[in-house]
């Protein structure tokens, strides 16, 4: 039979693993297992901050150099040990956060501005209500390229805004 797959030693292909239907003993290789998400607290990102804050002399540009990132990450490791809650936080990661928190920065900067229509206030957020929320919609939705970044602020407020502002390599300039 020349369509016949019996007696065949071909191996068979299943997620990209080679897989000999023959050799019973060879173990398939454990199934591959993801990394916890990292969860940051607001506590956890204001550590971070007040820890760039006391670093900012080595920043060029608004830009921090990996060996400031790799003492922020011991850092954190530091002051926010290892747990079943609490994701290590590597110089990579702190990056990340920093840039995350940079972005939330310059959308509630917008969102200041009076030109954007609403009342912003760091601690309760935009604050808004069912008077304001086709125009919040239509903020986040239609102008949707120009401020993404705020959907979060709706009813949430921002409190690291001043750290961050002191971060920035235009604070101060004018």
């Amino acid at each position: 039979m020349s369509g016949s797959s019996a007696g065949s030693t071909c191996s068979l292909h299943s997620h990209g693993l080679t897989i000999n239907p023959l050799d019973l003993w060879n173990p398939l290789p454990p199934p591959r297992t993801h990394k916890k998400a990292v969860v940051w607290t607001t506590e956890e990102e204001g550590t971070l901050l007040d820890f760039l804050a006391s670093h900012l002399s080595q920043a060029s540009d608004g830009n921090f150099k990996k060996a400031t990132w790799n003492a922020a990450a011991a850092h954190m490791a530091h002051n926010h040990p290892l747990s079943l809650d609490n994701s290590d936080k590597t110089a990579e990661l702190c990056e990340r956060k920093f840039k995350a928190l940079k972005k939330s920065y310059y959308a509630v900067a917008d969102l200041k501005l009076v030109a954007s229509g609403f009342a912003y206030d760091d601690e309760h957020s935009a604050m808004i209500s069912l008077d304001n929320a086709n125009l919040w919609d239509w903020y986040v939705k239609v102008m949707y390229q120009a401020h993404k970044d705020a959907k979060p602020f709706c009813n949430s407020g921002f409190p690291h805004f001043t750290s961050i502002e002191l971060l920035l390599p235009s604070h101060g300039q004018g």
